[in-house]
């Protein structure tokens, strides 16, 4: 990836968390707290997606089997 995509993802991505922010705060009247613990919630779950997707991967040969027998 270039920089280019992972700063775009990374406004985009700050630019919708605002906008639900502004939702759920004004529209759905949900506190500061409430939002807070969603959002850390949120990026519990996804963080713990990133780290199962990161260390599942299997890097170079060490999937494949050796014929040691």
């Amino acid at each position: 990836m270039d920089i280019v995509t992972i700063v775009s993802a990374v406004c985009v991505a700050a630019y919708a968390a605002l906008a639900i922010r502004y939702v759920a705060r004004y529209n759905l009247g949900f506190s500061f707290q409430e939002i807070r613990s969603a959002a850390m919630a949120a990026a519990a779950v996804i963080a713990a997606f990133i780290a199962i997707g990161f260390l599942g991967r299997k890097t170079g040969r060490s999937g494949q089997r050796s014929d040691l027998s």
